[in-house]
């Protein structure tokens, strides 16, 4: 009996100890084969292949269950909802649609991506595209893209929110004229970072025999035959090549730029919200908390979901030469986690604003037991603290 499974063992060499990751083949005895070693070898064969074997299964209910609930959110916003300001509203519902093109796209794109060692190739799983690699190729740039856009629309709505409780007169030129200003900001971190993933990452005659063997081996592909763009930031000889480096830094420095926005207008809103709202009615208070609340779970859902993650293999090419460790990872399973971001993120904004609670209140009251009561905490005054 045979199976594939992940090592993480500590190697002695001539380099040194050395600690392995890697898939391989074990032969086991029938006398050693005992119905535990069994089923710990099924389930890393399972694991190595499941987010290959049903990341487009996955891929498809990510985008009917953001089409679903998206819809049903832009729909209310749009027809039933009106405590929130008209500013934030357009930012809500621009969010929200960005979120179902984002799982749209995924579908055409799909997007993948292998950790080997020091390099990674991100790559496309479209198999009825092939015929058309530089389509493929836009297409997997944009879906890189368009997670710079969410984040930077959610840094918008950040600053807007600071500006709303502490700076009205600045709040009120995100409306109106505004509008286009912040959605281009926004189109702009995005084609940053898609632009040199274009620029810096196309793949060479190196980057390709780097990546060869593990792409037939774990995918049964054709390098050759694959849309894809790697990122090897060290050459054999170990001298930096400056393409891929460039590449790394400017993403660091976009993606920073919108936490750090994030960060700073989140901790104000805090100490304001703490301190100033005291004097505003109670409305206002609680519906000023709802959306700051909102805000922070918009946030923390995708950095969950992907930057932390994702994280420890884009830093792995800068420091795996000089750590001695080897790694070879399925990466791709991250997109297929975080095609989940966009619904999550909306029933959550929906739970937490009562508005939309209690608009569900009503409308399934009928239906409900007597014992579930949703409360709603809007009056139908939003006062004099809202920016319109």
């Amino acid at each position: 009996m045979s199976g594939y499974c992940l090592s993480f063992s500590k190697v002695h060499g001539a380099q040194g100890n050395v600690w392995c990751t890697r898939p391989y083949k074990k032969e086991i005895s029938p006398q050693k084969s005992q119905f535990g070693s069994f089923l710990f070898l099924l389930s890393c064969e399972l694991v190595m292949a499941l987010s290959f074997k049903f990341a487009y299964p996955l891929t498809q209910f990510g985008f009917f269950s953001t089409l679903i609930t998206n819809t049903i959110f832009i729909y209310l916003t749009i027809f039933y909802i009106k405590k929130i300001p008209d500013t934030y509203k357009s930012m809500v519902l621009v969010f929200s649609s960005t979120g179902i093109m984002f799982s749209a796209w995924e579908i055409i794109a799909r997007p993948f991506a292998h950790s080997y060692n020091k390099g990674l190739v991100y790559f496309s799983l479209n198999d009825w595209l092939d015929a058309f690699p530089e389509f493929l190729q836009f297409a997997i740039i944009l879906y890189a893209s368009f997670y710079l856009v969410i984040l930077a629309i959610i840094a918008v709505q950040f600053v807007f929110r600071y500006f709303t409780l502490c700076r009205p007169h600045l709040a009120r030129k995100f409306g109106g004229a505004g509008v286009p200003v912040w959605i281009i900001y926004s189109l702009v971190s995005g084609a940053i970072y898609g632009g040199s993933l274009y620029l810096f990452c196309q793949p060479d005659n190196y980057s390709d025999s780097y990546m060869r063997e593990i792409l037939s081996d774990s995918y049964n592909l054709k390098i050759a035959e694959v849309t894809r763009f790697l990122i090897i930031p060290y050459a054999e000889d170990g001298s930096v090549r400056w393409n891929n480096l460039s590449f790394l830094l400017v993403g660091v420095m976009i993606l920073s730029l919108q936490y750090v926005i994030i960060v700073y207008c989140g901790v104000r809103m805090h100490t304001i919200l703490q301190k100033e709202l005291s004097q505003q009615s109670l409305v206002n208070r609680k519906l000023q908390k709802q959306f700051f609340r909102a805000l922070v779970v918009q946030t923390i859902v995708p950095t969950l979901l992907f930057v932390l993650p994702i994280a420890p293999f884009l830093i792995g090419p800068l420091v795996v030469p000089f750590l001695g460790i080897e790694m070879n990872f399925q990466t791709g399973w991250m997109y297929v986690i975080l095609c989940l971001y966009p619904p999550l993120d909306t029933i959550a904004f929906m739970l937490i604003v009562s508005e939309y609670k209690k608009y569900f209140s009503d409308v399934f009251k009928p239906i409900l037991p007597k014992r579930i009561k949703i409360s709603s905490e809007i009056s139908q005054s939003t006062g004099p603290a809202f920016t319109k």
